[in-house]
């Protein structure tokens, strides 16, 4: 038992983004006993495996390591590869974010407890909100009522989880969606109340920080690189996003030199993080650095340059042919911006 079930429960614990200290007073235990558990040390006593199994929100037999996917794990992977099909169909970015977001429908009605596809479902309709919202895209000028109906799924859908669910982190990415639904509706006051509800970095007071203290003060610094490397990662995806949303504003409605000041300024800190790979998630680099490259372009575009904007789309091939990336991976940014330039052209 003691091969698996430390792994288990460090790993459960993270899906549920729970602290170490937080596992111990649910479970009215000593964050030390915790501790044990996970490095393999110790481990729990049999009565508390049921409660910590049920802490956790999986069966037992998957917390000691004998059933390596519970029911929702098989939804939630069948339900994941049959998108991750969709998104390589071929078909347009609008086209697939309505298909995915119908399909994602009728799979969180067929399985309502499956809270991870419900989340699923409110940042697929979130991203389809983009596409059909008429100040933006306009991609569905006749079928409202049909994008109404999936707004209005996805918001009940998402208030079912935000209700019912434990999970912090799933709520949080779906008060997230939902705020981006109520955006594009133009419902700001329901979109404002929950971001109200969201956790804001204006403090400094966040759960990663004082957790990786909390390591190394429980366990030294060997285990505490361990919590460094994990939240280097989800600190990377956030900045990212904000440079990405900063970008995207500067390129579309920004003047030039000052829109390209910002965006060379996004991509130093993009790039200036990923020189060390093992705290970053490549896909996310990847599609970041085709992203502030378009929004380069974009601005370019924007004033009337467009002979600039092939040279500075030819130097951008050459820069990257020129990173530490693997062929397939360099294929990839350049085959996303072509994509980006032939969705979005029609409205340069």
């Amino acid at each position: 038992m003691g091969k698996t079930i430390d792994n288990n429960i460090k790993t459960f614990r993270k899906n549920k983004g729970f602290t170490q200290e937080e596992l111990a007073d649910l479970l009215n235990v000593t964050p030390q006993a915790v501790s044990k558990w996970e490095s393999g040390s110790g481990l729990p006593d049999t009565s508390m495996l049921i409660p910590l199994a049920q802490v956790l929100g999986v069966s037992t037999d998957a917390l000691l390591g004998y059933d390596a996917l519970s029911e929702n794990e098989e939804i939630i992977a069948r339900v994941r590869e049959t998108v991750s099909g969709m998104n390589g169909s071929g078909e347009g970015s609008a086209e697939n974010a309505l298909r995915i977001s119908e399909y994602l429908s009728t799979e969180t009605t067929l399985n309502p407890g499956c809270f991870e596809i419900i989340k699923d479902y409110a940042e697929a309709v979130a991203d389809l909100s983009m596409y059909a919202d008429p100040d933006l895209e306009n991609c569905f000028p006749d079928d409202k009522e049909m994008i109404n109906k999936l707004y209005k799924d996805a918001i009940r859908k998402g208030a079912y989880l935000i209700g019912h669910c434990n999970d912090r982190v799933l709520i949080e990415k779906t008060h997230f969606a939902v705020a981006w639904i109520y955006i594009h509706m133009k419902d700001f006051d329901n979109a404002r109340a929950h971001i109200d509800v969201l956790p804001s970095i204006s403090t400094g007071r966040v759960a990663e920080k004082l957790s990786m203290e909390l390591t190394f003060f429980e366990s030294g610094f060997d285990k505490m690189k361990d919590d460094i490397e994990d939240f280097s990662v989800m600190l990377f995806e956030m900045v990212a996003s904000f440079l990405n949303t900063i970008a995207q504003n500067y390129g579309w409605w920004g003047d030039r030199e000052e829109a390209l000041e910002v965006i060379s300024w996004c991509e130093g800190i993009i790039r200036a993080y990923a020189s060390r790979k093992e705290t970053i998630d490549i896909d996310h680099y990847i599609r970041v650095r085709r992203s502030l490259e378009f929004f380069r372009l974009v601005a370019i575009k924007r004033s009337g340059d467009d002979e600039g904007a092939v040279n500075r789309y030819n130097e951008f091939k050459e820069e990257i042919e020129r990173e530490d990336l693997t062929e397939e991976q360099k294929e990839t940014i350049i085959r996303l911006l072509d994509n980006d330039i032939a969705h979005y052209g029609k409205n340069l």
